[in-house]
């Protein structure tokens, strides 16, 4: 006779007793892990929501100028492309971009208003964030562009073509809302029947 045991346990009965206690384990604390759940989507959605949000309620609104891009690429679908005169690298910036000495992707654009007392327009780009002022936060997107976050904007339907027409013009300008830290909001575009 061998000292050994000669039958092991069934896997299956060993798979079923771990099982066994993992779905005890699990079903003990159905309600907290649901609510932790939840309450993590819901943290997820805050913090997105809170950026845009804070940009709105404390920034100051300033109209800018759009100028005409490219008018194959001005609609796709229901929005519209926009540029900004200051949306453009400057040479100086792109210079040093493409010789290697700058390796940066964050520019600051310091904004002033112009003699209308409507319009501001860019007067200074610097790597550095101003110590006051009102100034836009941009990512520079490649040697020649720079992104603000206010590149495009959603339209009804139907009413693309006057922007459109406005933009060729030179007569539509977007309203944004700039925060204290150079972050924008697209608040809506205006068409000056004036000019």
């Amino acid at each position: 006779m061998s000292e050994f045991p000669t039958e092991a346990p069934a896997p299956s009965a060993v798979s079923s007793t771990w099982l066994g206690r993992w779905s005890n384990t699990i079903g003990r604390y159905q309600i907290p892990i649901l609510v932790a759940g939840v309450g993590l989507q819901i943290a997820i959605l805050a913090v997105m929501i809170a950026t845009p949000l804070r940009t709105i309620l404390s920034g100051q609104s300033v109209l800018l100028r759009v100028v005409p891009v490219d008018p194959r690429d001005l609609f796709r679908g229901d929005y519209v492309i926009l540029s900004y005169e200051f949306s453009r690298v400057p040479n100086e910036i792109a210079v040093e971009m493409a010789s290697g000495k700058l390796a940066a992707d964050t520019i600051f654009v310091t904004l002033e208003p112009e003699q209308d007392g409507r319009h501001y327009r860019a007067t200074h780009f610097g790597l550095s964030r101003p110590a006051e002022g009102i100034y836009l936060r941009g990512r520079i997107k490649n040697r020649f562009s720079i992104e603000y976050g206010i590149e495009s904007f959603f339209v009804q339907e139907g009413v693309g073509l006057e922007y459109e027409k406005a933009m060729r013009n030179k007569s539509l300008s977007a309203e944004v809302v700039v925060d204290s830290k150079g972050n924008a909001m697209l608040k809506g575009l205006v068409v000056d029947q004036a000019l």
